[in-house]
């Protein structure tokens, strides 16, 4: 389960580190309206910003001094921790990751007109949502708050408490509790809402997420859900390229209406309570390269066709899966199989897959031998195949490099 979630973790921080790029690149540019230059204008609110936060340790570059300005920088705010801004000294992005705030979010902070970008994960900022110390900050595209310990429960008007240009949401990794508002799809614009492992123990609005048209990552993942189903309207998020929703009460199969995501590359739906056949689509969709199903009640084949050249990590351990391992899997570098009833020989095409990592095929019903080339292709590391009918090259069962274990991959 570590594995797993840390390869997550890197998927997202991946795409957020893109969606970064796209959002804070133009706030660089100069407009001719921005033409005059603000450097009072900017200094003046920064340092007021740095008062009202009760002067943190990690603001103590922030000093009223003109020591430093030059011909070939003139606004020496710019330069201090945390501050981007724009070529006319305009602060646009303030990114405050892991500098041990704790004191409430002072709203002078949306005195800065141009903030669209602000950082503030990795803190100790507490209490309820911080809607009125946000509400100011009219050009925010980009908000996170991640991995904090906010409480309670999410504003029911939570969309007229922040900037319509909202682009990116992140929530992650805090206490928020009771069900997610359906104004939360109220920022047409919205391309990352992340909403994961918090203390959601009501519902969230399905068909309001799935109005959401531009979003690109959606994470609703461990939170304590009522019990529901995976919303029919996701299907609607043509644009979608992360669908997390592990460890949130799932219940029902996988929705065909799902075969309408064609961008997606990561599919995470594990722990949850999910039945019936993994749907054929899942097996053909060519920009997947991430597929997390395990701990669920999955029952049928792989396949019948497997055509997701592009997969690169497969997990549906512990399931009721049968019959045989696809000949042709895509380019693995984790299979993990087991605890399952799969049947037959491990495919020879295996052996030759060139970035295999990773392969756990233990307490299944498979026979025959090891394919040849296995290990020999590839940076192989784990290989894991106990408690099945396996026969080594002289006829003896086959062991498993190391013990099975119940810990997923």
């Amino acid at each position: 389960m570590k594995h797993c979630y840390k390869l997550l973790q890197f998927t997202m921080a991946k795409l957020n580190l893109l969606l970064l790029t796209l959002l804070v690149t133009p706030l660089f540019l100069t407009s001719s309206s921005d033409s005059v230059r603000p450097t009072d204008a900017e200094l003046r609110p920064l340092l007021i910003i740095k008062r009202d936060w009760g002067n943190p340790t990690a603001l103590s570059s922030w000093k009223n001094t003109s020591s430093n300005t030059t011909a070939s920088s003139p606004f020496t705010h710019c330069e201090w921790a945390g501050v981007t801004c724009n070529d006319n000294g305009q602060v646009t992005a303030l990114s405050f990751q892991n500098f041990n705030i704790s004191n409430p979010i002072p709203a002078s902070i949306c005195s800065l007109k141009k903030l669209a970008y602000l950082d503030l994960s990795y803190n100790n900022l507490a209490g309820e949502f911080p809607a009125a110390a946000l509400y100011g900050c009219s050009a925010l595209h980009y908000l996170d708050l991640s991995n904090n310990l906010f409480s309670g429960v999410l504003p029911t008007d939570i969309n007229d408490k922040l900037s319509m240009q909202m682009e990116h949401l992140n929530l992650s990794t805090n206490g928020f509790s009771g069900s997610v508002p359906s104004a939360i799809a109220g920022f047409p614009k919205l391309k990352s809402l992340i909403l994961d492992t918090n203390s959601f123990n009501g519902t969230y609005p399905g068909s309001a997420i799935g109005s959401l048209t531009e979003l690109e990552t959606l994470t609703l993942a461990s939170n304590p859900f009522s019990p529901g189903r995976i919303p029919h309207d996701f299907s609607k998020l043509k644009n979608l390229k992360m669908l997390w929703m592990s460890g949130m009460n799932l219940t029902g199969v996988i929705p065909y209406a799902l075969s309408a995501l064609t961008e997606l590359t990561v599919l995470a739906l594990y722990e949850n309570n999910l039945e019936g056949e993994i749907p054929a689509f899942v097996w053909k969709l060519q920009k997947l390269e991430i597929v997390y199903l395990y701990a669920n009640s999955f029952m049928g084949a792989i396949g019948p066709e497997f055509t997701a050249v592009n997969m690169q990590e497969l997990d549906l351990s512990a399931n009721s899966l049968s019959g045989v391992i696809p000949e042709t899997i895509g380019n693995m570098t984790l299979l993990c199989l087991y605890n399952n009833y799969f049947t037959g020989w491990i495919p020879s095409n295996i052996g030759l897959l060139p970035n295999l990592v990773d392969i756990r095929l233990f307490n299944n019903m498979l026979l025959g031998t090891l394919p040849p080339e296995l290990g020999k292709h590839s940076p192989l590391g784990n290989l894991e195949v106990s408690n099945n009918s396996l026969t080594a090259c002289s006829g003896k069962p086959c062991a498993s490099t190391r013990s099975s274990t119940t810990s997923w991959c």
